[in-house]
């Protein structure tokens, strides 16, 4: 069962299309492990009254770290060499959290975070499942000890006893799985609390294993075509776009169940001298090494270099039969079945600590050495000032600043950290979720001005915050951002799936009804697309520029009906799909230029055109556009006055946009006094 767990796992990770929900193998293991973990430590109690837990991590620590450290130290190795700088610190706390085994958590709060969106596919991604794994072996031992012990005290049969235990775990596991799926909290598939019940169900079985072999033979071979069956249209039908795990799980899960059921119950049985053949075999007694190590050579091949499709994703795959290979037969068993270990449980357990440390170390050291020498401290050897866009003066076109150069000896943010230079807004409190409808409102500016802005937009709008916060305060003005990402403040929206999709409107139609209750002297509202679908339009899917346009106009009709102006700020130039900046610097240092692109084009890419157009269909409304400090030359740069102006994708880092308050100030003022909005702290 493992070879047919991790070959899901390879021929999905690799690419192929014919296995779209290969993604079920990582069930089948859960289901796997927790078979064989409860049924090693149900055998220790029954048959020495107790469960030894010094005994029991030895032997997980013997078995599991010693190599595992070793694919961590390759995956240090990795992020340090081949992959972006700007993901360096991101993906060495990764490794450090892989090493603790807590990395599945790590992952679920990047998952929900939409300022964490644009961060590539972590070296280490793979070992969320062996978090969940690890965690649910330090638990699961410590509730049987208490088990036994209730046992004793009530002379109560321990199967029976265990099983009851067990229910109070998977039942409320599965339910929270569902749940959570449901919400489409993209979480779900990483926390551990949705994924207890699949091991559950396998420890379940293994407390069954007496009476499930007690069962007529001919029920083990329908169990066994049932099984494979259902793990096959798993793997065949499901996709990773659905909600998982959810209830859709218990098809793999129980299929693995019926599974390893029929093979108690007929152990000689036809699909049991299947999964008996030699090369299953081979292969099943690698899958942990393969695991590990097929994840850090795709990332490596592919992010490093640029090795994509289906054919390169199995040949990396076919390649990292060979480090797995080698750690099995070197690291894996020399440790595992070491004499000298297995003498006491002290030394395996100091063993397991070390190798544990080693992966911190080695995560830590990337996430804190990895940066490139870009600082102004490295180039000046004294603090400098980054001046951003001030260093074009007033007239942005005539600067030799804005025109893109062959190198920048001083960059700031430094390029490691310039992926995560973002607005300061609390996004628990300020930014609704991908899956949340729910209006957040959070006030900045000068919180106790009479005057009243309300700031509304998805996340091309939410970038702006630190900018408008100082707007804000300079001119008098109280803010209050209503911000979504993917989703535009419009009576039109942005087409990911049907559900979210309505969240989107639904999250339109709440805040729509805060701003009309509040009545704002203005809305300033921006956004990143220049496509959407309308509505009444929803059910063919297709995005057009039209439907953008008509949401746009429909929406600051309303608004203006209801006596408050609308200031649209023009969304930025978005660069050309898949620019990635800090890895354009990183790999270019000396050749900048290859980091411009045009920005005619990048214009006509953002959401600019529709907030054109949108903004002519309805008197009154009036743009504030900073793009002339953005991209004030035929060729957009990539740095301006010393420092990266875009962080990931289409948004703009937050120095930069904070290094355009001066100009936002004057301009904003401008704007609002065209509506008729009072700027108290202007003294123009």
């Amino acid at each position: 069962m493992r070879a047919v767990a991790i070959g899901l796992v390879l021929v999905y990770h690799a690419g192929v299309t014919f296995l779209p929900g290969g993604f079920v193998g990582v069930d089948v293991f859960f289901v796997i492990s927790g078979f064989l973990i409860t049924g090693m430590l149900v055998a220790e109690a029954e048959k020495r009254g107790t469960i030894s837990l010094r005994r029991f991590y030895a032997r997980r620590a013997k078995r599991l770290l010693p190599i595992a450290s070793v694919v961590l130290v390759a995956a240090a190795i990795v992020t340090a060499t081949v992959l972006p700088v700007s993901e360096s610190r991101t993906f060495g706390v990764d490794i450090a959290a892989a090493a603790l085994y807590v990395v599945n958590w790590t992952l679920a709060g990047r998952s929900v975070d939409y300022a964490a969106q644009d961060v590539g596919a972590s070296p280490v991604l793979h070992f969320w499942s062996l978090s969940v794994e690890e965690q649910f072996y330090i638990a699961w031992p410590l509730l049987l000890i208490l088990v036994l012990v209730l046992v004793r005290k009530r002379r109560s049969l321990v199967r029976p006893t265990m099983g009851v235990a067990l229910l109070v775990i998977v039942i409320p596991s599965f339910v929270w799985s569902v749940v959570l799926t449901g919400r489409q909290d993209p979480s779900a598939f990483f926390v551990t609390t949705t994924r207890l019940w699949e091991l559950g169900i396998g420890a379940l079985l293994a407390i069954a294993t007496p009476l499930v072999r007690r069962l007529p033979a001919w029920s083990g071979h329908v169990l066994a075509a049932t099984g494979l069956a259902a793990i096959g249209y798993a793997a065949v039908t499901f996709r990773d776009t659905m909600g998982w795990p959810g209830s859709a799980a218990l098809v793999p899960v129980l299929g693995t169940a019926a599974i390893i059921a029929a093979g108690n119950i007929v152990p000689a049985g036809a699909f049991q001298r299947l999964l008996s053949w030699r090369p299953l075999v081979w292969i099943g007694g690698l899958s942990y090494s393969l695991y590990l190590w097929h994840w850090v050579v795709l990332v490596a091949g592919r992010d490093g270099f640029g090795l994509e499709g289906a054919r390169w994703g199995m040949a990396l795959v076919a390649l990292s039969f060979i480090p797995a290979w080698v750690g099995h037969h070197l690291i894996e068993n020399p440790v595992r079945f070491s004499e000298r270990l297995s003498v006491g449980s002290t030394t395996a357990l100091v063993t397991g600590a070390a190798c544990s440390l080693v992966g911190i170390v080695a995560g830590l050291s990337v996430a804190t050495f990895a940066a490139p020498a870009t600082t102004s401290e490295v180039a000046g050897g004294a603090e400098q000032a980054h001046l951003g866009a001030v260093a074009l003066g007033s007239d942005p076109s005539a600067s030799v600043l804005g025109t893109p150069r062959d190198s920048y000896p001083v960059i700031w943010p430094p390029l490691a950290d310039a992926g995560m230079d973002i607005p300061s807004y609390d996004r628990a409190e300020c930014f609704t979720a991908p899956t949340e409808s729910e209006a957040k409102a959070c006030d900045f500016g000068d919180v106790d001005s009479d005057v009243h802005l309300v700031a509304v937009g998805d996340s091309k709008l939410a970038q702006w915050y630190d900018a408008l916060d100082l707007v804000g305060k300079a001119n008098g003005w109280r803010l209050t951002m209503y911000s979504k990402g993917s989703c535009p403040f419009s009576d039109s929206g942005r087409v990911r799936d049907e559900q979210t999709w309505q969240v989107c409107s639904d999250w339109n139609d709440a805040t729509l009804d805060a701003i009309l209750a509040s009545q704002p002297d203005a809305v300033i509202t921006s956004q990143g697309s220049k496509v959407a679908v309308l509505p009444e339009n929803e059910a063919t899917a297709t995005e057009t520029e039209e439907d953008a346009i008509t949401g746009l106009t429909r929406r600051w009709q309303t608004l203006a009906d209801a006596g408050i102006p609308v200031i649209v700020l023009a969304d930025n130039p978005r660069p050309p799909s898949g620019y990635d900046a800090i890895t354009c610097l990183t790999d270019n240092a000396q050749d900048a230029t290859a980091c411009a692109f045009p920005g005619d084009a990048a214009v006509d890419a953002s959401g600019i055109p529709a907030q054109s157009a949108a903004a002519a269909a309805v008197p009154g409304t009036v743009t504030v556009d900073l793009n002339d400090y953005i991209c004030p030359a035929q060729q957009c740069a990539p740095v301006i006055g010393e420092v990266i102006i875009y962080r990931s994708g289409a948004h703009i880092t937050n120095s930069y946009a904070v290094s355009l308050v001066p100009v936002a100030i004057e301009r904003f003022a401008t704007a609002a006094r065209e509506v008729g909005v009072a700027v108290p702290a202007s003294s123009a």
